[in-house]
């Protein structure tokens, strides 16, 4: 048709392809993997780059880092436990509360024990009952009553204070020995007097004329030092200084641990109980 411009097509941009089909097709396979690469290389940075997040913490992280298990509070144990139960509330004061349970398999797998040492936490203790939130809030098949943990709050967590600094030393002026007087012998003391009279061969004591007293109105000029008087010294105290300053009140909690009837060695129910 007139007027109309033919269809043109990558051989026509590009002439060295015209009759040789293997070279375009080498052409277009290295195209796609060059498209590949880079999409990859794309995709692998974006997920370095958003790996250090946190992302968004759920009611189960809240209630685990409440309680004081969760595992960035335990960065040296490697490894952790999820819990198959986990409720995060507030009282009717306002008051976060947190509610956990966690079940241990025993046997092979980790059991109580390995769960204790993890979290540094105590043997349990007497047998106490569970509180009523704690049931309603899990509403499961928890016992009334389990042997509880001693009272072992877990320690706040603390972040460096800007006043922590290197201690601030304090100069300490030494007091300098001050030479005392040594009084004169008594003259009644034949023992002490070395002029005694009995002895013609000791030669007459010399009589020292008292030195006159200074002005009153003038005060006395300082002693200087001398080359046989030592400096003076100063000591160096440190003023302590805090070094942590706690983020938040201590939580208190409550653990339960029941064995699991007719289960593995070291199977247990473990049930927690922390408000902040």
């Amino acid at each position: 048709m007139d007027g109309i411009p033919p269809e043109r097509t990558v051989t026509d941009s590009w002439p060295a392809l015209h009759g040789r089909p293997v070279l375009r097709r080498t052409v277009a396979v290295g195209l796609v993997l060059c498209v590949s690469v880079a999409a990859a290389l794309v995709v692998r940075g974006v997920n370095a780059l958003t790996a250090g997040g946190t992302g968004r913490e759920t009611d189960r992280d809240r209630a685990e880092r409440l309680a004081g298990l969760h595992p960035s509070q335990h960065p040296g144990v490697g490894r952790f436990y999820v819990p198959v139960g986990a409720v995060y509330t507030h009282t009717s004061d306002g008051a976060p509360v947190a509610y956990l349970h966690y079940r241990l398999g025993g046997g092979r797998a980790p059991g109580l024990g390995d769960f204790l040492s993890a979290y540094d936490l105590p043997a349990p203790g007497p047998v106490a009952p569970l509180p009523a939130d704690l049931l309603a809030a899990l509403g499961g098949d928890e016992p009334s009553e389990a042997p509880e943990l001693p009272d072992s709050p877990p320690p706040p967590v603390v972040t460096p204070s800007p006043s922590a600094t290197s201690a601030t030393p304090t100069p300490t002026p030494a007091e300098s020995p001050s030479p005392e007087a040594t009084p004169a012998p008594e003259s009644g003391d034949p023992a002490a007097d070395p002029a005694d009279p009995a002895d013609p061969s000791a030669a007459p004591a010399p009589v020292v004329a008292p030195a006159p007293d200074p002005v009153p109105d003038e005060p006395a000029a300082p002693d200087e030092p001398t080359p046989d008087d030592p400096a003076p010294s100063h000591t160096w105290t440190p003023t302590p200084s805090p070094t942590a300053v706690p983020t938040h009140a201590p939580t208190a909690r409550r653990i339960y641990v029941a064995t699991i009837s007719g289960g593995l060695p070291g199977a247990a129910d473990i049930y927690i109980r922390a408000t902040g």
